[in-house]
C-alpha cells in the first residue's frame, strides 16, 4: 500500500512538473524545437484456446455433469433391501444404476483472450476472458443435452496489477482451493473432482512477495453461479442468495514456498451462508415455525460459519513431476464436491439450528516426463465422511424438521469415503494432444447413524450423519470403471 500511494504521489508531481514546463516554454517569445514526446505503450490482445473432444465409456451411472462428461461419484443402489425392525428383506428388483454409457463430446472446448502491455496505477497491467460451451446447468435429473450444454459459460474474467512485489487480482478466477500450478492433469475433465475442489469465484487477491521464495497470498471472495453453491433447497432461495444474504465476504490466506523444482503452501478458508432469512413466530408465546394466527414473519439471522484447511506440494525434475494435495473442512459442495450441512428445528423454540459436516479429501498425481512426446501419469483420490463435530440429540429435534443439505448425503442414506485410481497416457505431437485414461472410482455407502437399530431393535438416540456399520446399515459399494480418450488441437 505504501509503494502504491508513493507510486500515485510520484505520478501527481511527475503530472505538474510537466504542466508547468509546458506553460514556460508557451509563454516564451523564443522560437523553440516542440519536445518530443514518448508514444504510449501498445496494448497486447492474444487469442488462445483449443479444440477438444472426449470420447468415453462407464460401466455404471455416475452423478455426472453435462452429458456425462465430467463425472463425480458412482450412484448408490437402487435395489437395497427393505428393513423392518432387525430384519432385512432382499428386493428382487434389478439396479437401476447399474447400466452402462457411450459418450460423445465436444462441449469442453475453450476461447480466451488475454490482454496486456499497458501501465496503470505505476503497475504492470494485464488480465483474462474465457470461455468454454460447457453451460452452467443439467437437464432434468442430471439427463444429457437438456440443460444449457453447448452455450457458453463465463470461466475467468480478470484483471490484474503487478508491481515489483505485490499483485492485485480482481475478477472471477479460480477458488482458493484449485492451484494452478498443482492440480491434476487427468484426460477426465472432472480434473479430479471431486477430491481437488473445482469452481471459478469473483474475488479481490492480493498476493505479496515476502522474500525470492515465500509469499502471502490473501482474498476476499463470493459466489455467483448456482451450480458452484452447496445443493439443496435453501429458506433463502438458492445455495447462491445463502451467500448473498449472509453480507459476510468468504477469505482465504495462503503462505507458500517456491523454486525452480519445488512448490509448498498451507492455508485456510472460511464462509459464512445464511440459509434462511425469514420464518413465523408467535408473539405471545415466543415459539417459531407455527403456521396461522396468532403467528407473524418475522426476519431472522441463521448464519452458518465453515472452515476448510489446505496444503499441497509439487516437486518437478527433468523425468518426474509428483504432486500433493489435501484439504479438511466443513464447505466443498460450493466446489463441485461432497458434504454439506445438517438443518433442523429446536423442538424446545422451534428455532432453525445447523451443524455442518466435516470431511477429509487427499489426492496425488505422478507424471513420467523423461519422454516429451509420450508421458504415462497416474492419478489417486481418497476421501472421507468425518461427520458432524459434534451428534446431535434427537430428543433436540423438532419431529419432521430434520434434513441434510449438501451432496452425496441424505436424511437416510450417506457416503462414507471414495476411492479413485485414474492411470494414463498423454501423446503429444506439436500443437496436439492425445490421451487415453482408464479410471476406477469405488464409492461407499451406507444408512446414516440414528437411523439403523442395534441387534435388539433399538435406535441410537443421536444423529452425526457418519455412516452407519454392522449388516442393518445395508452398506453398498457402487464401482464405476471408466474409460476415456481425449483430442486436442490447441491454437
Amino acid at each position: 500500500m505504501k509503494r502504491f500511494l508513493l507510486s500515485v504521489l510520484g505520478t501527481a508531481i511527475c503530472t505538474s512538473s510537466i504542466v508547468a514546463q509546458s506553460s514556460t516554454t508557451s509563454s516564451s517569445t523564443t522560437a523553440s524545437t516542440p519536445a518530443k514526446t514518448e508514444a504510449p505503450a501498445e496494448q497486447k490482445v492474444t487469442v488462445y484456446g483449443f479444440v477438444r473432444n472426449d470420447i468415453y465409456y462407464n460401466t455404471r451411472r455416475n452423478l455426472d455433469l453435462r452429458d456425462g462428461v465430467l463425472d463425480v461419484y458412482p450412484s448408490d443402489a437402487t435395489n437395497l433391501p427393505t428393513r423392518s425392525g432387525t430384519t432385512l428383506t432382499p428386493n428382487g428388483s434389478d439396479d437401476g444404476n447399474a447400466i452402462p454409457q457411450l459418450g460423445y463430446s465436444a462441449i469442453v472446448t475453450r476461447l480466451g483472450v488475454k490482454f496486456g502491455g499497458i501501465s496503470a496505477f505505476g503497475a504492470k497491467a494485464s488480465g483474462v476472458l474465457e470461455t468454454d460451451f460447457f453451460g452452467i446447468t443439467n437437464g432434468t435429473a442430471g439427463t444429457s443435452g437438456g440443460g444449457t450444454e453447448n452455450l457458453l459459460r463465463l470461466r475467468h474474467a480478470y484483471v490484474a496489477l503487478d508491481w515489483n512485489k505485490t499483485q492485485l487480482l480482481v475478477g472471477q478466477y479460480w477458488n482458493p482451493n484449485f492451484i494452478p500450478k498443482c492440480f491434476p492433469g487427468t484426460a477426465n475433465f472432472n480434473t479430479g473432482i471431486p477430491f481437488n475442489p473445482f469452481s471459478f469465484i469473483p474475488q479481490v487477491r492480493l498476493t505479496h512477495k515476502l522474500s525470492n521464495i515465500v509469499s502471502f497470498t490473501g482474498m476476499l471472495f463470493g459466489y455467483d453461479l448456482q451450480g458452484f453453491s452447496p445443493a439443496g433447497t435453501f429458506g433463502s432461495g438458492t445455495g447462491v442468495d445463502a451467500y448473498k444474504f449472509a453480507t459476510t465476504p468468504s477469505f482465504a490466506a495462503q503462505l507458500g514456498v517456491e523454486n525452480k523444482k519445488f512448490l509448498a503452501s498451507i492455508g485456510l478458508e472460511g464462509n459464512t451462508i445464511r440459509p434462511r432469512i425469514t420464518d413465523t413466530q408467535n408473539p405471545s408465546t415466543g415459539a417459531w415455525g407455527g403456521t396461522g394466527a396468532p403467528n407473524i414473519s418475522k426476519n431472522i439471522s441463521t448464519n452458518l460459519f465453515t472452515l476448510n484447511l489446505l496444503a499441497y506440494a509439487k516437486y518437478t525434475s527433468n523425468n518426474l513431476t509428483a504432486k500433493f494435495h489435501t484439504t479438511y473442512g466443513q464447505s466443498y459442495t460450493q466446489y463441485v464436491g461432497l458434504g454439506g450441512f445438517a438443518e433442523y428445528r429446536n423442538a424446545t423454540t422451534g428455532e432453525w439450528k445447523y451443524a455442518a459436516q466435516n470431511q477429509w479429501n487427499l489426492w496425488g498425481e505422478l507424471i513420467s516426463t523423461k519422454s516429451k512426446k509420450v508421458q504415462p501419469a497416474v492419478f489417486v483420490g481418497y476421501m472421507k465422511n468425518l461427520g458432524l463435530s459434534d451428534a446431535i440429540n434427537k430428543s433436540d429435534i423438532q419431529s419432521g424438521s430434520l434434513a441434510f443439505l449438501g451432496r452425496g448425503i441424505s436424511a437416510t442414506r450417506t457416503f462414507d469415503s471414495m476411492f479413485r485410481l485414474a492411470p494414463r497416457v498423454d501423446f503429444y505431437s506439436g500443437k496436439m494432444k492425445f490421451a487415453l485414461e482408464y479410471e476406477i472410482s469405488s464409492m461407499n455407502w451406507a444408512d446414516v447413524d440414528g437411523t439403523v437399530p442395534d441387534a435388539v431393535g433399538t435406535l441410537p438416540s443421536t444423529i452425526s450423519f457418519k455412516p452407519a456399520s454392522g449388516d442393518l446399515a445395508r452398506s453398498f459399494t457402487a464401482t464405476n470403471h471408466r474409460l476415456q480418450a481425449v483430442v486436442v488441437y490447441n491454437f
